[in-house]
């Protein structure tokens, strides 16, 4: 009895010694891949939630409509900072705006039969680095003013009744001002103290339904002067008031200048701002604000109940589901015809990184990644396998390869004298953001490396030159996580985690498989590759390629176009051609 005490002990130590050699040798393998997908989740969850918009969608609103009586409502609908975004770059998946999708919620709207007032808050100008000081618009890029007149022409097109001419410092003159009004039927709002010229006015009263609104401009550009508008306001309070069953104030003062103004006029429905802020309500006045680029459509609606105009309002979310507007939608067709056909509307005005000191060397060029190579093989192989590697490649999907304002941060030294240039053959190694790109031109690196020539350590700045929010939604919580993908010190990543990485960009990753049909080695292949595409056929791009020759005819004397041939005869080239069938 004791003996088989001792062996049962000594079998319960045999397992405990193998549970432990098992969690040694398996642990870190198990854990490197929990954690590696705990990162991978941390980083999606992090850009959903980002880049959510916390808006209405359409069909939502549209059946609130339906409940309520167009005889006691009307709508005032609105967007304003819209910096000229014609539509969404397609960085990410969900992304909110565009003028298309704008004219598609519009005409819904109206065709619930609600009367309503189209509003543009103003800010409707690009704001870029080198234009902060700018106030004109003949200062701004040729692709800058096309992107304006394009945007103005959407929105007549729309049928907008009235935009505000009161514009941030990078924004119009009183000269741009008169220029553009000779070319467009808008009606325009100034703040009395702007006014340049008879086609502005101070103030629109306009009848929408049973209603006649009054909207009164309150653009000051001196923040100093808000403590004296009140009083200024009065007699043109009075004015208005006398005509107008609804006043609403448009104002791009500071939010507490704002509320002394609701708190002075009681009376007025609502202060709508082009600013971003959160709705707020002081005593009876509604407090609204924008989403910038046109990200969502406002809509403020005015009940009348009882004698007494109630007002309440919402955003509306412009993302997939709504459609575009066939018209709107042409006309951004067009716009995008003509900066392909333009080189001078392709040229980039504002280069990534230009203050920092490698690429202010004029001295310094641009050589390309293949040339770091050499030096650098473990690297680059890292880089090779990296969502950078292929940045270039998702334009050229979608077909904005040629348009500047999404090329410079798709590529390496776009702007630059020796960078990427649109249509340049002799550019095409600079396409993707090679390791110039985070690292700064590289000749003089390749010719004397020394560690002031190049810039070894990657700051989380520099990536946010292109992961901006606008871009990049949340990369600036996550970039701790996102590090490991461009560590160059990684271990080469899996197909898998490959798979990850660039599923989480706006476009299916593309597999290709090239082939020679009755080859072996294919059908080998094929059978190891088969439960990867069956796992992942709905997250990629898969496209199966056969690999055929084309057959010389002055080798057979007959002078017939070339045929296709295949290394095992015409039994496989049958198969490529009922494949193409």
């Amino acid at each position: 009895m004791l003996y088989i005490t001792k062996e049962g002990d000594l079998v319960k130590k045999y397992i405990l010694l193998m549970i432990f050699l098992t969690a040694v040798v398996v642990g870190p393998f198990a854990y490197q891949r929990w954690s590696e997908a705990r990162r991978l989740r941390h980083i999606r969850e992090t850009k959903q939630t980002a880049a959510q918009i916390h808006a209405t969608p359409l069909k939502n609103f549209l059946k609130r409509l339906e409940q309520t009586s167009p005889d006691q409502t009307v709508l005032v609908l609105f967007t304003g900072n819209t910096q000229a975004h014609l539509e969404p770059c397609g960085c990410f998946v969900g992304q909110s705006g565009g003028l298309p999708r704008r004219a598609t919620a519009i005409s819904g709207i109206r065709n619930k039969g609600f009367s309503s007032l189209l509003v543009d808050l103003g800010g409707f100008l690009p704001l870029e680095p080198e234009q902060m000081m700018s106030d004109s618009l003949e200062q701004t890029t040729q692709l800058d003013q096309l992107r304006v007149q394009t945007t103005f022409t959407a929105m007549e097109m729309m049928g907008y009744d009235v935009l505000v001419s009161a514009q941030p410092k990078s924004d119009l003159s009183e000269n741009s001002v008169e220029q553009i009004l000779t070319d467009y039927r808008f009606q325009w709002l100034a703040a009395p103290s702007k006014i340049s010229s008879p086609e502005q006015h101070p103030y629109l009263i306009k009848t929408v339904g049973s209603k006649r609104i009054a909207l009164i401009e309150l653009s000051l550009l001196e923040t100093g002067q808000a403590t004296s508008i009140p009083k200024k306001l009065d007699s043109l309070m009075s004015e208005v008031q006398t005509q107008a069953d609804i006043v609403i104030m448009s104002s791009h003062l500071q939010p507490e200048v704002n509320r002394r103004l609701a708190e002075k006029y009681p009376n007025l429905s609502a202060i709508m701002s082009r600013d971003i802020g959160e709705t707020e309500r002081v005593g009876n006045v509604l407090l609204t604000y924008c989403y910038p680029h046109g990200k969502t459509l406002g809509a403020l609606t005015l009940t009348d109940a009882a004698g007494q105009t109630s007002a309440e309002v919402k955003q509306i979310a412009l993302t997939e589901e709504v459609g575009d507007g066939p018209d709107v939608r042409e006309l951004l067709n067009d716009f995008y015809e003509q900066v392909a056909s333009d080189p001078q509307l392709q040229s980039a005005s504002y280069p990534l990184f230009s203050s920092e000191a490698l690429e202010q060397d004029s001295s310094n060029r641009y050589i390309g990644s293949e040339a770091c190579q050499g030096c650098h093989e473990k690297e680059f192989d890292q880089w090779s396998h990296s969502s950078h590697a292929t940045a270039f490649n998702t334009l050229q999907i979608v077909g904005r390869g040629y348009y500047s304002k999404c090329v410079s941060c798709h590529v390496t030294g776009f702007g630059y004298s020796s960078g990427y240039e649109i249509g340049k053959a002799d550019s095409a190694h600079l396409a993707e953001v090679g390791c110039e790109t985070c690292h700064g031109p590289g000749k003089q690196h390749t010719y004397t490396p020394l560690a002031t020539n190049i810039r070894g350590k990657v700051e989380a700045s520099t990536c946010m030159e292109c992961h901006a929010p606008e871009h990049s939604p949340g990369f600036e919580q996550i970039v701790a996580q996102l590090m490991p993908e461009v560590d160059h010190s990684r271990t080469d990543p899996s197909l898998k985690q490959i798979l990850e990485q660039r599923g989480r960009g706006p476009i299916k990753p593309q597999v290709e498989l090239f082939v020679m049909s009755y080859c072996p080695y294919t059908v080998d292949a094929e059978k190891e590759l088969l439960p990867f595409f069956s796992r992942y056929i709905d997250e990629i791009d898969f496209k199966l390629r056969f690999i055929v020759s084309k057959k010389d005819p002055s080798t057979d004397g007959t002078g017939e176009e070339p045929e296709f041939i295949s290394l095992r005869g015409e039994t496989e080239l049958a198969e490529v051609d009922s494949a193409k069938i």
